[in-house]
């Protein structure tokens, strides 16, 4: 168990921000685009005003929080237990919905297409540290693949090629309803799913504190299949949200309890996921910026907010501004994945994302396997017990004795952490290696994982009837 290891806010700033946040949802509220939710927060207590804006009383957002899970697993897609949420773990995950790639092998950026998210999943699944796959590009619809078949290729694309748990950024309703029977044929039935779940959709409301249809659809599908559900805000300090770190961790803190509160009235007890994915906007040029300080203590202030409640949350931790895998891309990386270590976050994904999330690198993911398994290290600490204090051990050797042919030696120098990629190896050794660079290595090993990791396959009539939910949502569309 990790756990948090840093604390940024005392408990009296956490019920300020709690206050705050109630008083967001019931004046001004937030604006409810269908009838279905617009029905469901009604029927709760809500008033719904002009607009369709409506105002969530106190009452109903206490009731939510005690409704919640405080915690639950995630799978993979054999159905076993992979990643338990809520007790103190803290989880990495690659990739989240980049516009563009950047091929390790030519460094160039280009438009996503299939094979690259196939291609990211079994990276990912090959690395120890990473923990779940994200949804790692946006692939541009084609002539062969339309727009309301895009998500379903994706995730096939990545359900193939790797076991690991999955993170979905879906479209709308119709084509998360494909995802989750496609889902339900890998695991053996829509209730085998629910119970074992290995595909969590998140979802991102407006900011400041609109809920689009697309949104609130999939936030009803989710509950109504029982599955868990990320919602989590994504402000822009200074533009959609405040520009002072306080009011943007209080309008994303209200946005993402607003959700929860629709997913509870839905179906008590939906597996729920907190947090926030924040940016601050670049004054000089208005453009997004992913890294440095801000988002940093926003995802720890939503973690901190998350433990208030007796939620788990997600947070971002291993992306950045730069635009190649180069020296910006693991100094923002590494920075934001300690923090989220320290923070104590449950889901941490966005590794691999450059470029403010525009694209993604899987130079950097492979680069941060690396750095995850030092952070982790860290905040496991030691032991302390005898055999660790090596008392006997140390009489026995004396004063200027040396340690190397000890059986104390013998029997731990196997727990020191020892690095793939950084070079530990003397100036000689090292240049007789070829004097790489750290990204020449990472390169390297990006491009043999690639050619030779291969996810285990599933069976064909899992395939098949992945393809039938395909198919079937094509043949409505040339209906429609």
């Amino acid at each position: 168990m990790d756990g948090p290891r840093f604390r940024l806010l005392e408990d009296a700033q956490l019920q300020r921000l709690h206050q705050t946040t109630l008083a967001l949802l019931e004046d001004p509220g937030v604006q409810i685009t269908t009838e279905e939710a617009t029905a469901l927060l009604v029927g709760g207590g809500c008033t719904l005003g002009a607009a369709d804006v409506v105002s969530i009383p106190p009452r109903l957002v206490e009731e939510a929080l005690a409704s919640a899970p405080r915690s639950f697993s995630l799978h993979d897609r054999a159905g076993a237990e992979r990643l338990r949420l809520g007790v103190g773990n803290t989880y990495f995950g690659s990739g989240v919905t980049a516009l563009r790639y950047v091929d390790p092998a030519t460094r160039e950026a280009r438009d996503f297409t299939f094979d690259d998210v196939a291609d990211v999943s079994r990276l990912t699944d090959a690395l120890s540290n990473m923990d779940f796959v994200t949804t790692p590009g946006v692939v541009r619809p084609s002539k062969e693949v339309p727009l309301p078949l895009v998500n379903q290729h994706e995730f096939l694309a990545m359900v193939t090629n790797t076991s690991k748990p999955l993170v979905v950024l879906i479209a709308d309703g119709a084509a998360l309803s494909d995802v989750f029977e496609m889902a339900a044929a890998v695991a053996g039935g829509r209730e085998e799913l629910r119970r074992r779940p290995f595909v969590v959709p998140y979802l991102n409301p407006v900011s400041p504190l609109v809920f689009n249809p697309e949104t609130l659809d999939k936030l009803l599908i989710a509950a109504e299949w029982g599955m868990p559900v990320v919602c989590q805000s994504a402000p822009q300090a200074g533009a959609t949200s405040p520009v002072t770190m306080a009011g943007t961790a209080a309008l994303a803190n209200a946005e993402s309890l607003a959700a929860l509160v629709i997913s509870q009235l839905k179906r008590e007890g939906t597996p729920f996921i907190t947090g926030s994915v924040p940016m601050a906007v670049d004054m000089r040029s208005g453009n997004a910026a992913g890294g440095g300080p801000l988002g940093v203590l926003l995802v720890i202030a939503a973690g901190e907010l998350a433990r208030f409640y007796g939620l788990p949350v997600l947070g971002i931790g291993g992306g950045g501004d730069a635009k190649l895998a180069d020296e910006q891309a693991a100094s923002e990386a590494t920075f934001y994945a300690f923090g989220a270590v320290l923070a104590g976050l449950d889901l941490v994904f966005d590794v691999g994302s450059i470029e403010a999330g525009l694209a993604h690198s899987p130079e950097v993911v492979a680069m941060l396997d690396e750095v995850v398994e030092m952070c982790r290290s860290v905040v496991r600490g030691f032991d302390t017990d005898d055999e660790s204090l090596a008392l006997e051990t140390m009489r026995q050797v004396g004063v200027g004795g040396q340690f190397l042919s000890t059986p104390h030696t013998l029997r731990h120098f196997r727990e020191l952490w020892q690095p793939v990629l950084y070079s530990w190896d003397d100036r000689r050794k090292w240049s007789d290696a070829g004097s790489t660079t750290m990204g020449e290595r990472t390169r390297a090993r990006v491009a043999h994982i690639l050619a030779e990791h291969r996810a285990e396959a599933l069976p064909t009539d899992v395939l098949d009837a992945m393809t039938a939910v395909i198919d079937a949502r094509r043949r409505s569309i040339s209906a429609g």
